[in-house]
């Protein structure tokens, strides 16, 4: 990966505790400190630095699960740039964490230790695991899940990522991982440590860019580089939000069999959305290329949200005759201390539900045996159109009517808070 123009957006307490601002050989890095609590205000300067310092991505000291939670997700989508953080993932240590995790970005590559220590975790382990009962779980072998991660930040892989693998691992759960080359660049086993778990990888973007931003020889150019960068081998791709119909003809030209896209049933007013969740094929330019939907997304979300949103996915897929859901989680939130018993909860729910884990490349495997659904290229594929909203039709639909809605109003209120 060439040496990138990197603009650390760093909070005051943040900038505080770091002290001095080393420069880099690895790195051309430029600074902006700021209140975290006023950084919406700041994006018209943010675009101005971007634009004159063309900048390939901004690290931010801070994500939205420590301190004041500031969403950067959509400061990013507004800015339209690359993306990552050095930021803690747990709020207890997130000073520590941050700190090392900067240091590892100014000392690459580092050589992680993916080992989990029993005894760290015995508590939890023992609260988690001592209430499963196997001999309770269901064998149904026509019905199926895949657990989808993004990994994108450091902090999630340094601390949010060992221990997901370690739950993956005892569960005997194989699970998609889509990872940007600039996490790779700073720790340089990751993918090895994914693989050798007999996990799969996905691109994710060489370090989250926006491919719509670029033609689609550019875009082409780009994938090829994630790819080599990765040693080949690569099936799918996520650039969720930051693709268009370009992208689709680069995938193909790049040998990418499939890429994910967000039909997500979360709740609406009165209901969870009712998406079937049908895989869907494209042909371009005489070769295909597969649309897997992601059913559900977690995002720190509580369990019985995430519970619901499960089976209302569920039932509308099985009444299309759809037996698969893929669900989307990331290792900084649901690999952090606030998230990680939800996961536990989530994976044994989707178990006991019956559902056999299978990993992205074999759910096209899978469906490939099966009528394909052909749909024509169109940018508004990749558009999040607004659905109508419909009245409560099912048990979740009014089980979730009013924590999901007071979740709602609690994210409406926070996100004009940061706003204004």
């Amino acid at each position: 990966m060439d040496k990138l123009n990197i603009l650390i957006v760093i909070d005051n307490e943040d900038a505080s505790v770091l002290g001095d601002r080393p420069l880099s050989k690895h790195w051309n890095i430029y600074w902006y400190s700021v209140d975290y609590n006023n950084l919406y205000e700041k994006i018209p300067l943010l675009k101005e630095l971007i634009y004159k310092n063309n900048i390939n991505l901004i690290l931010y000291s801070r994500n939205d699960q420590v301190g004041n939670r500031i969403k950067i997700g959509s400061i990013t989508r507004s800015l339209r740039v690359g993306y990552s953080s050095f930021s803690g993932i747990d709020e207890k240590y997130r000073v520590a964490e941050m700190k090392q995790c900067f240091e590892d970005f100014m000392n690459p590559p580092r050589r992680l230790n993916f080992e989990i220590d029993d005894r760290k975790y015995s508590k939890l382990l023992t609260e988690i695991f001592g209430k499963i009962n196997y001999s309770s779980v269901k064998n149904n072998e026509e019905s199926t899940f895949t657990l989808v991660f993004d990994v994108e930040q450091l902090g999630g892989v340094r601390y949010g990522l060992p221990r997901i693998l370690y739950i993956l691992d005892i569960f005997d759960i194989k699970a998609t991982f889509f990872v940007t080359n600039f996490v790779k660049k700073i720790y340089y086993n990751v993918l090895e440590e994914i693989r050798n778990r007999g996990h799969e990888i996905g691109i994710h973007g060489l370090y989250h860019e926006y491919l719509s931003n670029y033609n689609k020889q550019v875009q082409e150019m780009l994938i090829h580089k994630m790819i080599s960068d990765f040693g080949g081998g690569i099936s799918g791709a996520n650039f969720i939000g930051r693709m268009n119909k370009d992208t689709l003809h680069a995938l193909v030209n790049n040998g990418i069999q499939y890429f994910v896209h967000p039909l997500i049933n979360s709740y609406r007013l009165f209901s969870y959305r009712k998406i079937p969740a049908f895989p869907q094929v494209f042909q371009i330019s005489g070769k295909e290329i597969w649309m897997l939907p992601i059913a559900v997304e977690t995002y720190g979300l509580p369990f019985l949200s995430i519970k619901n949103m499960v089976n209302s996915a569920l039932k509308i897929s099985r009444k299309h005759g759809i037996n698969h859901l893929t669900l989307l989680l990331h290792d900084f939130r649901d690999g952090n201390f606030s998230h990680i018993q939800t996961t536990v909860k989530l994976i044994y729910y989707l178990i006991q539900k019956g559902l056999r884990p299978i990993m992205l490349k074999d759910v096209i495997s899978e469906f490939s045996e099966r009528k394909k659904f052909y749909v024509s290229l169109d940018d508004e594929i990749f558009s999040q159109s607004s659905e109508k909203i419909s009245p409560p039709m099912s048990k979740e639909d009014f089980i979730g009517f009013i924590p999901e809605n007071l979740i709602n109003l609690y994210k409406f209120f926070r996100w004009k808070y940061e706003i204004f």
